[in-house]
């Protein structure tokens, strides 16, 4: 994930960074001569009083080469000014610079304005500075609401949402390949019904993805490590521990321990021209379960959902899933330990177990993530492996575990790692 929101997890819950990394920005223009006006990016939420704080100026190269920056107080008065940073590389062809601003300086509470001087550049927006509990507590209570909603299987919240169980077929799901079709046998696009392989598996529960009623292993294990790490370093907050372990619960199905198989994704998101999928039909989830079919009709997968592997039984996964899911897992243990020892020690070989297999030579553009791969594109896995090694070392450290040292030296060369050889894209939630 690319950390243009710049919190630390000392103060500012993960989980929000997580769930609004799409959203924390907003743009302003002004004028421009032959390209387009530039444009700031700043955090929607706000910034954390005591934090470093960056907004990032996009426009053209040439445009921006000698713009600096001005930030004004509520009063008009300037409390801040400096160069735009280097680029760091571009956002599309019309925004071909993306150049950090780096606010850390202004730290009293209160609301600014933020302007680009010099050159042709003009834009401006405002923002925020407050502290942590001001700015995150309602949105940690909206997160955890907003999931709610969000969950699939026998589990739902009917009194909050107004919905009925749904999918409950997802507990005898079948495994099936994942689709191709002819000289595109990539796995990236849309082909004909998938071939089954195996099952039946329970992949029930979980939460549906982004509009839609797929679930992604590459999603959900992100938001509930995201969650666990806000239940360990915050304060409670209402409901939010139930919500992670709803996830959790989920994400445990997905791995099969005894086979050594991780599945990656409950659904088919785009059918052809003889099956349909989960885009392919509006309609409420609980209708899924109601459909009358058989083998060969049109809607057969909408009730009986595939499920798609990760990696064959027994092989190495691929390592960005290894990585987030063995966090995941690590973080159930740590939230565990002081209470349920021995269900903690469980989480912890479950983390080491999916750690253990992760493929660290993955070969260019191997990375799985969803099926077709460009629901949620995947770049970047070292950094993935580092916070599965961090988060492993911590929790053996919680149950008195002599792993930990050596999962402590693998987190920091993992960071090395990533530091030399990985580069997120500019802005992009993606990665």
């Amino acid at each position: 994930m690319n950390h243009f929101f710049s919190p630390s997890a000392r103060t500012v819950p993960a989980l929000t960074a997580a769930v609004l990394a799409a959203s924390c920005l907003t743009a302003c223009s002004g004028a421009g001569g032959d390209h387009a006006p530039a444009a700031v990016r700043v955090n929607q939420v706000g910034y954390v009083s005591g934090e470093k704080k960056f907004a990032y100026a996009m426009g053209d190269g040439k445009q921006l080469a000698d713009a600096e920056f001005d930030v004004l107080d509520e009063r008009g008065d300037r409390v801040g000014h400096g160069r735009l940073g280097p680029s760091l590389g571009g956002w599309n062809s019309t925004y071909t610079a993306v150049r950090a601003i780096d606010l850390s300086s202004v730290d009293r509470t209160g609301t600014y304005r933020l302007r680009l001087v010099g050159a042709d550049a003009g834009a401006e927006t405002r923002f925020r500075v407050a502290p942590a509990r001001r700015l995150l507590d309602p949105l940690r209570a909206d997160t955890v609401r907003f999931f709610g909603t969000q969950r699939d299987g026998e589990d739902v919240l009917a009194d909050a949402t107004g919905r009925v169980p749904s999918h409950l077929t997802d507990e005898r799901a079948r495994v099936y390949e994942p689709p191709r079709t002819g000289s595109e046998a990539d796995g990236t696009t849309a082909g004909p019904e998938p071939a089954e392989a195996a099952g039946p598996v329970d992949v029930s529960g979980g939460w549906f993805d982004a509009g839609d009623f797929l679930k992604f292993t590459h999603t959900t294990s992100y938001v509930v490590a995201q969650m666990l790490s806000t239940v360990r370093d915050t304060p409670s907050v209402p409901g939010l521990r139930e919500e992670a372990c709803h996830g959790l619960r989920w994400l445990d199905r997905m791995w099969d321990g005894a086979t050594g198989t991780l599945y990656a994704q409950v659904g088919l998101g785009s059918g052809g021209e003889e099956i349909r999928g989960d885009h392919d039909v509006w309609r409420l989830p609980e209708e899924d379960d109601r459909l009358t079919v058989a083998p060969g009709d049109a809607d057969y997968l909408i009730k009986y959902r595939p499920v798609f592997r990760a990696n064959e039984p027994g092989e190495p996964i691929s390592p960005n899933l290894a990585g987030r899911v063995s966090a995941a897992f690590a973080l159930a243990a740590q939230t565990e330990a002081a209470e349920h020892p021995a269900e903690a020690r469980a989480w912890l070989d479950k983390a080491a177990a999916v750690y253990a297999r992760a493929d660290t030579r993955p070969d260019r553009g191997a990375l799985v993530t969803t099926t077709p791969a460009d629901y949620y594109q995947e770049r970047t896995w070292r950094d993935d492996m580092e916070w599965a090694a961090v988060e492993l070392s911590r929790g053996a450290d919680a149950l008195g575990d002599a792993r930990r040292s050596r999962w402590g030296e693998e987190a920091a060369a993992w960071a090395r790692a990533a530091l030399r050889e990985e580069r997120g894209g500019t802005l992009g939630p993606a990665d």
